[in-house]
Formats: C-alpha cells, structure tokens, sequence
C-alpha cells in the first residue's frame, strides 16, 4: 500500500512538473494565482493542539494530525475554490470528512486560506460513540504552499457509552473545540505524511511483534 501511495503521488508531480515545464500553467504542483496556474493539487500534513480543555476527558494528549488531499482552482486572479478529503487522528480519536477550500491570494505567494467543512465520520475512546456529522472550520496564512499557520474550531457530539449517573445515559455531549497549530504544503506535505504513515506502520508492526 506504501508503495502505491508514493507511486500515485510520484506520478502527480511528475505530471505537475511536466506542464509548467512547457509552459502551460493548467495544472500545479504548488499553488500560484492566475496567470500563472489554473488548477494546483492540494497536499497538506497538519500538526495541532488543542487549547481548550477536553469535556469528556477522553483524549490524555491535546495534539492531533491532519491530512487534506484535494485540489482547488483559481476563478479569479485574487480567488481560489476548491475542496480536500480531510482524514484528522490524535488521542483516542479520529475523523473523516471533506473541506471546502476558499483561498483569497494576497501576494503570488502568500495568501489566506478558509477551510470549512463536515466530519462523516468520527470515532472517540474512553467510553463515548461519536455522533455523526460534525462541523470542522478553520483558517490560515499560507507561505508559498510550503508551510502555513492557523487557527481550527470543530463542533462534536458524543454520547457516552456506559452509566456515569442517573439521567446521564444516551444524552450527547456538545464539544466546541479549538486549536491552533501548522501545516506542511505540496512536496513537503507528501514527505510529512509518507514519513507519519510510515512511522505508524512501524509501530504497527513493532507492537505485534
């Protein structure tokens, strides 16, 4: 599986590369605003930590790992749309989901990012079930997209699996959580997340043994 994943993304900045080398600007390996680029991939590995505290006491670490993989397209010389998978795992949870990309272009390569979006699907440890769908929003200042900073809310619901005190049971629990942290773009955020994946089947493996 590791293989593929590095083949297909070898094969989009192979072809990425390709066109701007001839000097058609359809499809990008990094984003750049019109004239320049038409369409530009999307490929970004995220580290976050959350500032708020946890209401279900679930998660022991406040970080968490994002992975957006998508495309967006400049429809004008200031203006990008686009949309990720969005795939977010830390502590005892994890999230599947899709974002909306708006992307405003301050200068060729800084711009501002809007990133709203649905949580599909969730999972959550320490005795709670995730209550699906969720609302994930977040924004941030992106450098060449190589690297970005920014600030993420999530509103979640989970409803708690065991008996914690009469009335208790089946009933959800809001959580509106922020977090503040970064991101690695394009080639960057390919090796980020090939080194994660890899890191994690490491472990995998480390623990059967």
């Amino acid at each position: 599986m590791r293989n593929l994943c590095g083949c297909v993304l070898a094969a989009l900045a192979l072809t990425a590369s390709a066109v701007e080398a001839q000097g058609e600007h359809s499809l990008c390996w990094r984003g750049k605003p019109l004239p320049e680029c038409r369409t530009f991939i999307l490929t970004e590995l995220g580290v976050y930590r959350r500032l708020d505290p946890d209401p279900t006491h679930a998660q022991d670490g406040p970080l968490s790992v994002s992975l957006d993989v998508g495309a967006a397209h400049n429809v004008s010389e200031r203006v990008a749309v686009g949309l990720t998978g969005y795939l977010a795992t830390g502590d005892s949870h994890a999230r599947v989901g899709a974002r909306l990309r708006l992307r405003r272009w301050l200068a060729r390569r800084v711009a501002l990012d809007v990133s709203p979006g649905l949580i599909v699907y969730g999972s959550e440890d320490g005795g709670y079930g995730y209550r699906a769908p969720g609302v994930i929003a977040g924004a941030s200042l992106n450098a060449g997209d190589l690297v970005a900073l920014g600030l993420e809310a999530e509103y979640s619901r989970y409803e708690p699996q065991f008996f914690y005190a009469p009335g208790l049971l089946n009933q959800p629990i809001h959580d509106l959580s922020w977090r503040a942290g970064g991101r690695l773009g394009s080639a960057l955020g390919v090796v980020g997340s090939l080194v994660v994946v890899g890191l994690g089947l490491y472990l995998v493996t480390a623990l059967a043994d």
